[in-house]
């Protein structure tokens, strides 16, 4: 694009700014709508998937925890059948350690096929263990009469001790603990008791089955979509028992040396959302929160059956909970980063057809202009024309009616131009005209209205202060400087002469047409007087 004066150029930035505004806001408006869809759609299957995710999860766990239920009441139920608490009671102490060998033995059977349970434990009403199946490294194996213990100080034999008929407890799910120690490795572990009665209803003695709960955990591990969403379960007070990517934080609680960890902890900014939530689903600035209750919500309790109860509902009340971060989500990312691209694209796309848009309209706009320059101006000269000097003459001359000022109307023809045309050629001809019009500038500047008439005929509305006061010197110095040589060919320089007339203006009663016509009088009087010269008339 050509250099550009500065109303064109001030023409152009104006429309180039608003097109790309427009332009700009509307692909702006159509990203955002389609982000904040696709956004919302993306997050909606997000919500969706692990909604169902952890509705999945939950039915593992508690299909899990009521089948080992179920099988606690089935070793009980056994064990009362075969009347073990008789067997404690024999004078015998061969039959007695033969009938209890024999029973270990039927234990061994069942923790070797089930390989999910770490103990089975009979104890007697003092706490004392009868026989004891403990399942390590792959095998089960009976403890020797001389290994066992009493557990009358442990909580979950307290618990069960009080337990009546078809009642079962469940204790929480912790790191299992030898002679006051934690295990190492860990085993998380959860107890199931329940009373073993005689067939008088007197309570003889309590089952212990100390559960595995890795396999509750390895369970939970395979229910996973990707890597980067965190699942968690944690237990009533918050704690973690289960952490797929912060496992160092599982069963902090059981740590004494070390702070304790949990999950309004690990995310402070939601933890009131999560204290307060039992099962639903939230978004915060960093991700998606689902959360599902699992085991015991309020009086109903998913792992009681038939005629057996669960005692504590808050030992087994957990909750899910997984956690979607936006910032390591490949389809948000994706997305995000599709859109950014899509608005580069936007942006530059906006810019070309601003340019485009704005170029186009600047051109129609200079076209117009020398449209309506023509259309009022002289080609040659570019002074303007008649039918443009008469109605622009005539708004200035109502403006100074109205404000009681003066004025003056000039008339020019030049003497002796047919000469010039014929002897000189045209060309010259128009190097003269051009050169009358040049001179009229510098005399009268842009102050006055400047017309070239038709021909050799030139017109001058002077409505100027200055230039009404005297216009009789103006005129003077237009023929000084028209009478200077001007080169109309190459070498032929000629002397340009005009008759100049001149009227002032009259006022409110005196119009165009008249003033033109004193103008045009005195002009004629000026070449009848001897060409050459000015007159001016009333």
């Amino acid at each position: 694009m050509k250099k550009l004066a500065f109303p064109e150029l001030k023409y152009f930035l104006i429309r180039y700014f608003v097109a790309f505004i427009i332009l700009f806001s509307v692909f702006f408006s159509l990203f955002y709508y389609d982000t904040c869809s696709e956004m919302a759609m993306t997050k909606s299957n997000i919500k969706v998937q692990q909604q169902a995710l952890l509705e999945g999860k939950k039915e593992y766990i508690e299909w899990e925890m009521l089948y080992v239920a179920k099988e606690t009441a089935l070793l009980a139920d056994l064990l009362s059948q075969f009347k073990i608490y008789q067997i404690v009671d024999l004078k015998d102490a061969d039959a007695r350690k033969a009938a209890l060998n024999a029973f270990a033995s039927a234990l061994e059977i069942v923790s070797q096929r089930k390989e999910i349970y770490d103990q089975i434990r009979y104890l007697d009403i003092r706490g004392n263990e009868i026989v004891r199946v403990n399942f390590n490294n792959g095998h089960a194996r009976a403890v020797s009469e001389d290994q066992l213990q009493n557990k009358a100080h442990r909580y979950y034999f307290q618990e069960a001790v009080k337990l009546k008929c078809h009642g079962i407890y469940i204790s929480p799910l912790d790191l299992n603990v030898e002679h006051n120690q934690i295990e190492v490795p860990y085993k998380p572990m959860i107890r199931l008791a329940i009373p073993v009665f005689d067939d008088h209803g007197k309570k003889q003695g309590v089952l212990i089955i100390n559960y595995l709960a890795r396999y509750l955990m390895n369970g939970l591990k395979r229910f996973n979509l990707d890597n980067q969403t965190n699942y968690m379960l944690v237990n009533k007070d918050g704690d973690f028992l289960f952490n797929n990517q912060r496992p160092d934080l599982e069963f902090s609680f059981m740590f004494k040396d070390q702070d304790k960890a949990t999950i309004y902890s690990q995310f402070p900014d939601f933890a009131t959302h999560l204290r307060e939530t039992n099962k639903g689903q939230f978004e915060t600035e960093l991700g998606i929160v689902t959360i599902v209750s699992v085991g015991p919500d309020g009086r109903f309790n998913p792992y009681c059956f038939q005629e057996y109860h669960i005692a504590d509902n808050a030992s087994t009340a957990w909750k899910l909970v997984s956690f979607v971060p936006f910032d390591n989500q490949a389809d948000l990312s994706n997305l995000v980063t599709h859109r950014r691209l899509l608005m580069v694209v936007g942006v530059l796309l906006s810019l070309v057809l601003s340019y485009l848009i704005a170029k186009y309209q600047l051109r129609v706009y200079i076209d117009n202009r020398r449209i309506n320059f023509l259309a009022r101006h002289d080609c040659l000269t570019r002074l303007v024309n008649r039918d443009a000097f008469q109605q622009t003459a005539t708004k200035i001359l109502k403006l100074k009616a109205k404000n009681n000022e003066g004025a003056c109307l000039i008339y020019i023809d030049l003497d002796d131009f047919k000469y010039i045309n014929d002897h000189y050629g045209h060309a010259a001809g128009d190097k003269t005209l051009e050169h009358v019009a040049s001179v009229m500038r510098e005399v009268f500047g842009h102050k006055a209205l400047l017309a070239r008439l038709g021909g050799d005929e030139f017109a001058i509305l002077l409505s100027h202060t200055q230039h009404v006061k005297n216009p009789q010197r103006y005129a003077d110095s237009l023929l000084q400087l028209l009478s200077c040589p001007v080169e109309v060919l190459p070498q032929h320089f000629i002397q340009v002469n005009a008759s100049v007339g001149g009227s002032l203006y009259q006022g409110a009663g005196d119009s165009l047409e008249a003033l033109m016509h004193r103008a045009d009088t005195a002009m004629y009087q000026a070449k009848k007087s001897g060409k050459n010269r000015y007159a001016f008339v009333d």
